[in-house]
């Protein structure tokens, strides 16, 4: 009987066959290899290669296959697709609760035929020698553009982040000006400077700078790598030419996935590297372009450097507070706090309260829920963004919608409904504690409408998200869009949320709410989302009044 054993997020596998049939029938190869399974572009491509060259020296007799970078000529093909292996590990991913790289080397020493599937980014020190030692590897050729020694490179990143990528924020102007005025060099921008809003003022405040747009991924490379003064943007590209590069000054923020606080299973801060020089950033997350740019405003002058020693400290001690309670399942700890079913929005919380996100940052909670657990809720913070300025809702009004005639635009295999109208049904039958009303398929611009049966004068309307859920899934929800119609044919809109933004279900007790002292004349209101998501609530309930009738006398004879 063969055997299969899971263990953290490494699958490895054993055949059912003595060594002794394996030398007689030659059925399982005899090699010990890493075949490459490459994730995301060039640096993170190149990380990974060097990450499994760091393994196979650990390994006796281990080569490396399915290597693709074009950009330095690498090719290695695998020619192990056709062989059968005695042993296979396939590593996804590298977490909090990996198995240690000793480990992962142990095992395959142990066999005489076995495969190790490296799907990991490997985006951490441990996985890395000297950069000294893949200068043969990566060689460096000479820019066309010149750097000098009292230059400053900053390298910017924007393209898509500008859209908002978690891990990816943008960088305040800011701080660029901080350390050209702490050094004296001279700012030179370069990398992906195409026209937006944020280069503009880029362009603005440093008008005597020089910039040079990207001229591809290795000549953006090996300018990079020719500067002595560096400003890493917040990329692994970036990171990767600098760390790569003979600079006499490096400088990194922690801000994004650089920061332990941020993403713990990164860890791209080489503290015995004394070409580094540390900021530390309030814990902050990836925002579209204008988001992001209003912020910067409010975190004006919050970043500070800190010493070698100091990020070594976040990087293997912190938390220095315990982890609440909520965090833990039976006495173990688990990757995402229960908190007692609080519906929170860790993105909004880190961005509204700055002195939260720096205390966050400086190592003291694991992230905003734990923040929010221990302090923030005796501070008076709030979990998620509200509508303000709302009147209170008149709680005489009649909830219209209740077992009223609704539809919506499909099915999925989570509906609990057989029908477009029974699913639909099930988001205003009365009871807004249930685990799921309705359900669409993952589709651009789902919508659910409910009938009101005629024209009423609305006042009020509390959405239900699905409770005791994972964030990622209310935050599906998220923009929303609320629509009012006389027809079913021509909407206006009534509200909608900001994207980004949670709300909650019943248990929780953060639904959305909306309010109004003057109220919308509607037959049918419509909620959807605008892009491409699943659609699911629990519970939709609408408070108002049925339109007043007026009646007409004749004058009689």
């Amino acid at each position: 009987m063969g055997g299969t054993f899971r263990k953290a997020n490494m699958i490895i596998t054993h055949r059912a066959c003595s060594m002794t049939q394996l030398t007689q029938d030659n059925y399982f190869t005899r090699k010990r290899v890493i075949v490459m399974r490459h994730r995301g572009n060039l640096a993170n491509k190149m990380i990974q290669y060097m990450g499994a060259l760091a393994i196979s020296k650990r390994i006796a007799n281990c080569s490396i296959v399915n290597v693709s970078i074009p950009e330095w000529d690498i090719e290695i093909p695998d020619n192990t697709q056709n062989e059968r292996f005695f042993d296979n590990i396939d590593l996804w991913t590298w977490d909090a609760f990996r198995p240690h790289i000793n480990e992962i080397c142990l095992l395959a020493n142990r066999s005489e035929s076995v495969r190790v599937m490296m799907a990991d980014h490997l985006q951490r020190m441990e996985f890395l020698e000297p950069p000294h030692l893949y200068q043969p590897l990566f060689p460096y050729s000479p820019p066309s553009r010149r750097i000098g020694e009292s230059d400053l490179l900053i390298n910017v990143r924007t393209a898509e982040i500008l859209q908002g990528v978690s891990h990816y924020p943008l960088l305040p102007i800011e701080f660029y000006e901080d350390v050209v005025a702490s050094t004296g060099l001279n700012p030179v921008f370069v990398g992906q400077l195409g026209d937006s809003e944020y280069v503009r003022q880029l362009k603005s405040r440093f008008p005597k700078a020089t910039f040079y747009d990207s001229q591809g991924a290795r000549a953006d490379f090996d300018l990079i790598r020719s500067a002595k003064n560096i400003v890493v943007a917040v990329s692994t590209f970036s990171w990767l030419a600098a760390w790569l590069s003979r600079a006499q000054t490096i400088f990194l923020p922690l801000s994004g996935f650089y920061n332990p606080a941020h993403h713990r299973e990164i860890d791209l801060l080489p503290v015995d590297d004394i070409r580094y020089r540390y900021f530390l950033f309030p814990l902050n997350y990836g925002l579209p372009e204008e988001q992001s740019l209003e912020y910067h405003h409010r975190v004006s002058g919050r970043w500070k450097e800190i010493s070698r020693n100091q990020v070594a400290l976040l990087k293997t001690a912190a938390p220095f507070l315990r982890v609440p309670r909520e965090n833990y399942d039976n006495g173990l700890p688990t990757r995402n706090a229960q908190g007692s079913a609080i519906t929170f929005d860790s993105v909004w919380y880190a961005h509204r309260y700055i002195d939260a996100a720096m205390e966050i940052s400086e190592g003291w909670f694991e992230d905003p829920l734990h923040h929010y657990l221990e302090v923030g809720r005796l501070r008076g913070y709030q979990p998620v963004r509200q509508f303000d300025g709302q009147p209170p809702i008149d709680l005489s009004l009649p909830n219209l919608a209740l077992n009223k005639r609704a539809t919506q635009s499909s099915l999925s295999r989570w509906s609990i409904g057989s029908t477009l109208e029974e699913d639909a049904g099930n988001a205003v039958n009365g009871d807004p504690a249930k685990a799921l009303g309705f359900h669409t398929e993952n589709a651009e611009n789902p919508w659910w409408m409910v009938d009101l049966g005629e024209l009423c004068h609305v006042f009020a309307i509390r959405l239900f998200n699905r409770d005791r859920v994972p964030e990622w899934l209310q935050r599906r929800a998220s923009p929303i869009i609320v629509e009012a119609s006389d027809d079913g044919e021509s909407w206006k809109r009534i509200f909608s949320t900001d994207p980004g933004q949670i709300f909650g279900g019943y248990s929780a007790g953060m639904p959305l709410v909306w309010s109004s002292g003057t109220p919308v004349e509607t037959r049918y209101v419509r909620i959807s989302i605008p892009r491409k998501e699943y659609l699911h609530l629990s519970e939709v309930e609408i408070y108002g009044l049925q339109r007043p009738t007026v009646a007409i006398h004749g004058t009689g004879e």
